[in-house]
């Protein structure tokens, strides 16, 4: 599955995007403002996402 706006979505099997998509149409659902579904879906990406690999030498 290829996504401009998720492009590690890619990455994903297919259970865990198709997983993923779901969780994201609940809180959609569920979250009854525009500002609250942004907010809840930051969270689901943040769960989701991979950490990106920092460049050798460099501290979190």
């Amino acid at each position: 599955m290829h996504s401009s706006a998720l492009p590690w979505l890619g990455d994903l099997t297919d259970e865990q995007a198709y997983e993923f998509l779901d969780e994201v149409i609940t809180t959609a659902q569920d979250a009854g403002t525009h500002t609250a579904f942004l907010h809840a879906l930051d969270v689901l990406v943040g769960q989701h996402a991979p950490t990106p690999a920092l460049p050798h030498g460099v501290m979190p």
